[in-house]
């Protein structure tokens, strides 16, 4: 018996009758309320086992189990065989519907009069993933259990992928829970209570989204073939859009707190949200990213269950926003320049337009692809439509301290903001001096840095006696250094690709780094390659990581980062070229190698030289460059003279240098490369040689404490819309 299995089919059978009982207790038969209630216990009960037997089975290293097999191996540290849980599709429906079964207690405890129906739509959406996990069992058994697993993924194997994915998972379960209620509000049309429940949800769901944004561009930073800490990559955009979305309905839910306006909208955004999850989750589970994406899951063949459950739950809540928008009443916004109702309404308005022009690129692959041309929008698109909007919303973040709930004297705001504009222009009059001299940047940098003088003064205005409500001030005031963060070090990031011979040293940003070997062999997992860096005086040591990787077929890249004050060391490494073996020099055709004063390239293989009879000749073509810049080109061979065996027709380097014979050593087909030594210049050579780009990455620090003072800033104004909940239905 397949106890998974059973558990799985347990858990969607209890909540098949869950979703049908609140259904009829919404339509006014209580007797089922207790029924359901319980049929919801029964299906927590059964995905809490289910996830803790997977877990058993990833740890005690049960590899008679496919999911299990695939994602983990008996070599695995104890957090790499946790984070196999969620490595793949089967184990991230099983934690989302673990988060789902957990956060359904805050509607089922709180929901007051929207309990029932909140708890039917949250139950339709618990069915799918039922459904989803009955499809992809992450306990399904292979046909002869295995002594030993595949392993996981190389790129996965950080300490980061313990964290990131369930705090993304978080973000995505919490998204539903003010969706339900939404959708119950609106179907009683009944508001007096849906705010108050619904911001603490949409304050979690923001919360863990910038978590997992964030983390997930650390990690990324911290691993070559990532892309960088943001590369507008499908799948990462996929979390980015309901972050945006998210926190524009928080803003507008700060409003209609405040004053009783914008319900219509921030119900629409409550349900977008979820929605944008739900297509989110489709673009990267069914496969029609794979040729556009490094993040995206193959096609597991449940794309006709995704489309469904994405078409028809849209249509459901949709039609019902549609069915109720005439009736949903609120005050109109009485809108001033200097009211704080007009920074919030704006900054919503930005936020969503972020989100939907994010969006439009990010399906622009399936577009492209409907259309009969498969292409995704280039990042600098992206770069190009963001950067203005971004501006804007710095702009208004610098006035928003100074602006007044119902409005107040544009001349006073103005004058309350002139210290903050008088520091931003000094800022701004610094970059240039600096370097910066792109009107565009600087107008930027005096944006970011006018907010973050605006906010500094409100920040200590809080403190000791009001500490606890910052979490608006914190997070704005990261948010500004995060922007020239990101500025800093995308625009004005630069790097020197070095060539260093074992044992040898070579100059970069006036650092002298001594290639010293490599700590094991290449196909060693996690192999380090040793370097000492010298900075005057100081002196310490690089282990940047390169190994290859059968699993996906080439070499592992990690840098090592070493953290200045204003700008981070990256040590990048590229590849380790072999050198002065027995056999001569390896070149790889369309590469060049510097031998002494000479730069020999592999142009191609010559496969014209054929003589009649028994003798072929086969030759490389190869272009020499010396100190001079004078270019000849010369061809080595190798003749077959039948059953003589291999011979060779060597060549001087070039005219003069008879004395300098190039021999043809081999023929590497199967790599597109020849091997090849010179006389007087291979012998003796090192045994191999390291390129790596050097790269100086200016305002890390900035981006990183910015995006720390986001969190601290999102956790403390959760933990403030927490208390409005109340602690009784």
């Amino acid at each position: 018996m397949n106890i998974g299995i059973l558990l799985i089919v347990l858990a969607s059978v209890s909540m098949l009758v869950c979703t049908a009982g609140f259904f009829m207790a919404a339509r006014g038969y209580g007797r089922f309320f207790d029924l359901a209630r319980k049929s919801y216990s029964y299906f927590t009960g059964a995905i809490i086992a289910a996830s803790i037997l997977l877990f058993y089975y990833f740890l005690s290293g049960d590899y008679s189990y496919k999911y299990v097999y695939d994602y983990s191996s008996s070599d695995l540290p104890l957090g790499y065989l946790i984070s196999g849980f969620w490595a793949g599709q089967q184990g991230t429906y099983l934690l989302w519907s673990l988060l789902l079964a957990v956060m359904g207690y805050f509607i089922l405890h709180r929901g007051k009069q929207y309990t029932s129906l909140a708890m039917f739509f949250y139950g339709v959406i618990n069915l799918f993933y039922c459904v989803m996990l009955l499809a992809l069992s992450p306990f399904e058994k292979l046909a002869i259990a295995q002594p030993e697993g595949a392993g996981l993924n190389p790129l996965l194997q950080d300490p980061w992928m313990v964290i990131h994915p369930p705090i993304i998972f978080i973000g995505y379960a919490a998204a539903a829970v003010p969706c339900a209620i939404a959708l119950a509000a609106m179907v009683r049309n009944d508001y007096r209570d849906w705010l108050r429940l619904a911001i603490a949800p949409v304050a979690l769901t923001a919360l863990a989204l910038a978590a997992g944004n964030i983390l997930g561009g650390f990690w990324a930073y911290k691993t070559l073939g990532w892309g960088g800490y943001w590369a507008w990559d499908p799948v990462e955009n996929s979390s980015f859009i309901p972050w945006m979305i998210v926190l524009a309905s928080l803003h507008g839910l700060i409003i209609e707190r405040k004053c009783e306006a914008l319900r219509k909208t921030n119900l629409f955004l409550v349900l977008f949200t979820f929605l944008l999850v739900v297509y989110g989750t489709f673009l990267t589970r069914s496969g029609v990213l794979a040729d556009f994406s490094v993040h995206s899951f193959v096609d597991l063949g449940v794309n006709n269950i995704l489309i469904g459950f994405m078409v028809g739950f849209s249509a459901l809540a949709l039609g019902i926003f549609a069915f109720r928008a005439a009736r949903i009443k609120s005050p109109a916004l009485l809108l001033r320049f200097s009211s704080r109702e007009f920074g919030l309404l704006l900054s919503v308005w930005l936020l969503l337009l972020i989100g939907l022009v994010v969006l439009a690129g990010t399906s622009w692959p399936l577009i492209s692809t409907a259309m009969g041309k498969p292409g995704t929008v280039d990042t600098v698109i992206y770069t190009r439509l963001s950067f203005p909007l971004t501006i804007v919303i710095g702009l208004f973040l610098g006035f928003i301290p100074f602006m007044l709930w119902g409005g107040g004297s544009n001349r006073k705001m103005f004058r309350q903001a002139v210290p903050a504009f008088v520091a931003a222009l000094i800022i701004a009059v610094i970059a240039w001096f600096v370097g910066v001299k792109n009107i565009s940047y600087l107008l930027y940098i005096f944006t970011a840095a006018f907010a973050f003088s605006a906010q500094v003064p409100q920040l200590v205005r809080y403190f000791p006696d009001r500490w606890h409500k910052t979490g608006p001030t914190l997070a704005h005031l990261g948010f500004t250094l995060m922007l020239i963060g990101i500025l800093g070090s995308s625009a004005y990031s630069t790097g020197q690709k070095v060539i260093i011979d074992r044992y040898s040293s070579d100059d970069a940003y006036g650092l002298d780094i001594k290639y010293l070997g490599i700590a094991s062999e290449l196909t060693t997992p996690n192999n380090e390659i040793i370097l000492s860096v010298t900075d005057g005086d100081d002196e310490f040591e690089a282990r940047p990581r390169l190994f290859w990787t059968d699993r996906m077929g080439g070499f592992m890249k990690k840098p090592h980062i070493e953290r200045y004050l204003l700008y981070d060391l990256y040590l990048a490494p590229e590849q380790i070229e072999d050198r002065g073996n027995d056999e001569g020099i390896k070149l790889i055709r369309g590469d060049s190698v510097a031998l002494g004063e000479y730069m020999i390239g592999f142009v191609d293989y010559d496969q014209a030289g054929h003589e009649a009879g028994a003798v072929s000749n086969f030759g490389a073509i190869l272009n020499v460059t010396d100190s001079s810049g004078r270019t000849e080109t010369i061809t080595p061979a190798l003749t077959m003279r039948g059953s003589d065996g291999f011979g060779h027709i060597d060549v001087p380097l070039m005219t003069g240098l008879e004395d300098n014979v190039v021999r043809l050593e081999k023929i590497l087909a199967d790599e597109a490369a020849i091997s090849i030594s010179i006389a007087g210049l291979t012998s003796g050579l090192p045994k191999d040689r390291l390129i790596m780009e050097v790269s100086q990455k200016p305002t890390m620090n900035l981006l990183w404490g910015g995006t720390f003072l986001i969190l601290l800033g999102g956790l403390l104004s959760l933990a403030n819309h927490w208390k409005l909940v109340g602690l009784k239905r």
